[in-house]
């Protein structure tokens, strides 16, 4: 597995093999993108953000958000699991993107000392149930400091 890197926060985790990671310099988020194919390509985004903010009132928040900022969003799951081997929360979500693509969202999430982390993989819904294991295998591997 290569290893994604936040590089401000040292937050990092596991990605595939032949995915390309970079930063994103305007927010600071790194990102993996799966390898160039016909269609729309998964990635994996990982963000950190001072909150300001508890746990239960970061995720209001963003679930306030998120339908304003995102086409035919759709919550469809919920839940929170563990993460990063802290309370932390997991959603699963649809919405289509700029270009017209129906995607499927999947953000593990957890606070720490007022940082949130947020890892995003965002995948073509057809093909979504064939990477889902390999996305939740790579979430599993998140490591906040």
């Amino acid at each position: 597995m290569t290893v994604l890197e936040h590089p401000a926060s040292g937050a990092r985790c596991g990605v595939p093999d032949g995915w390309g990671t970079t930063t994103d310099e305007g927010t600071g988020a790194a990102l993996a993108l799966e390898p160039e194919h016909d269609g729309f390509r998964a990635s994996l985004v990982l963000t950190v953000e001072d909150t300001g903010a508890s746990f239960r009132e970061w995720q209001v928040g963003a679930d306030a958000l998120l339908p304003s900022v995102l086409h035919d969003y759709l919550l469809l799951d919920l839940e929170r699991p563990h993460v990063a081997g802290r309370p932390g929360g997991r959603r699963l979500a649809h919405h289509v993107t700029e270009d017209g693509a129906d995607v499927t969202l999947e953000q593990w999430m957890v606070l720490v000392d007022g940082k949130g982390f947020t890892l995003t993989a965002t995948v073509d819904t057809l093909r979504y149930d064939a990477l889902a294991d390999e996305l939740a295998a790579c979430a599993a591997t998140l490591v906040v400091p």
